[in-house]
């Protein structure tokens, strides 16, 4: 199914909620508004079909004119609901153009009749299922879509709890895992190469002090920075009020270092009767800012990251703070160690060198700074 036929399926989901969500409100003011994102949500739904089929619709076409050009086209099987439709349709015009206040009753009926619309039109013409298809099939095969893959089956079946779980773990494995600090639990990590430890959690919360006082069960290893998540979010185009309801809504969840999930069983967030409202809205979500972000990494150019190493001809090299003999010597190198990760070389400020850029981290010492190209075998 393409893109854009996904894209108008799941705004019909969305404008489907808005306007069922308005019904449900005490204030009359609102049935005014509830009907109007009813029938966008039909015309979406209906472009939708349309261009799947390869219906031509423009901006002239009429709403009764819908059905006759798609039913020409999936002939011998015809769009269902037609005049309950037109009657929405109906009322949204009155409502709209005239300022007639829509009868709440008849609101209440019309509702479930398009919700049966676009469940039956789902699931019998275009082979899928209203409430949970997306853009998940058209992500790259990875750790997160099995994830995503997982809470569409758990959704179709009625497991609310784990579906939410599962949500929760896809935004964990995209988003959540890079501010982990149970890397610090024991001190300073043993690192490994350039990129062996990495966290974007707050500088404060990187020590054992803060864990022993901060951390009371394994979720709590989680910990924001807040301006650099924001900046992430903003990165990736993903909207950070979505990012923020999804956490409230989701259970807290946390992946040790054996790759076992621990999760949080927040009552009021497993509750299968307060998520038969919200779970939809949980997995789309989920899956929208997950293909945001997978869509915003296509198209970002990188290097192509590698380890690369220098190879000393001596012990006890010094490490200056600078590209220049004469700045000062931060430490020297271990007895033993032959080989040290660079990442990048620069003649010095006097034009020597060149100088290469290093840093090493062993079991109780850090070095980072710059090794004079004479000590290179």
């Amino acid at each position: 199914m393409d893109i854009e036929v996904i894209r108008r399926i799941c705004l019909a989901r969305h404008l489907y909620e808005l306007g069922n969500s308005s019904l449900r409100s005490s204030n009359d003011l609102f049935l005014f508004s509830g009907v109007n994102l009813l029938q966008d949500a039909i015309e979406s739904f209906l472009s939708a079909v349309a261009d799947h089929f390869g219906v031509n619709l423009d901006e002239k076409t009429h709403f009764d004119k819908y059905f006759v050009l798609i039913n020409e086209k999936i002939t011998p099987k015809e769009l269902p609901f037609k005049n309950r439709l037109l009657r929405l349709n109906r009322i949204r015009v009155d409502s709209k153009h005239h300022g007639i206040q829509p009868a709440r009753d008849e609101c209440n009926r019309l509702v479930e009749s398009v919700r049966e619309f676009f469940e039956e039109v789902s699931t019998s013409i275009l082979g899928v299922t209203f409430s949970t298809v997306s853009t998940i099939d058209l992500l790259d095969d990875s750790e997160v879509k099995l994830h995503l893959l997982e809470a569409k089956k758990l959704l179709e079946a009625g497991q609310f709890e784990d579906c939410a779980i599962e949500c929760r773990k896809a935004i964990y494995l995209e988003l959540e895992q890079w501010y982990n600090i149970s890397q610090f639990k024991e001190g300073s990590p043993h690192r490994l190469g350039l990129l062996g430890t990495f966290s974007r959690a707050p500088y404060y919360a990187q020590n054992s002090d803060y864990i022993q006082k901060n951390v009371k069960n394994p979720t709590d290893y989680i910990v924001y920075d807040h301006a650099s998540l924001d900046q992430e979010l903003l990165k990736y185009s993903v909207d950070n009020t979505a990012f923020w309801n999804l956490w409230r809504l989701t259970p807290e969840v946390f992946r040790n270092e054996d790759k076992k999930w621990i999760i949080k069983h927040d009552f009021d967030k497993l509750e299968k009767e307060l998520l038969e409202d919200k779970i939809e809205y949980i997995f789309s979500t989920t899956v929208d800012i997950i293909f945001s972000i997978h869509t915003k990494k296509k198209s970002i150019r990188t290097p192509t990251y590698r380890n690369y190493y220098l190879e000393l001809n001596a012990d006890a090299i010094p490490v200056y703070e600078k590209a220049d003999e004469q700045s000062n010597v931060v430490g020297s190198t271990p007895a033993g160690v032959t080989k040290l990760d660079c990442d990048f070389y620069v003649l010095g400020f006097d034009g020597e060198g060149p100088y290469w850029h290093i840093r090493y981290f062993g079991e109780s010492v850090y070095l980072s700074g710059y090794i004079h190209n004479k000590y290179l075998k």
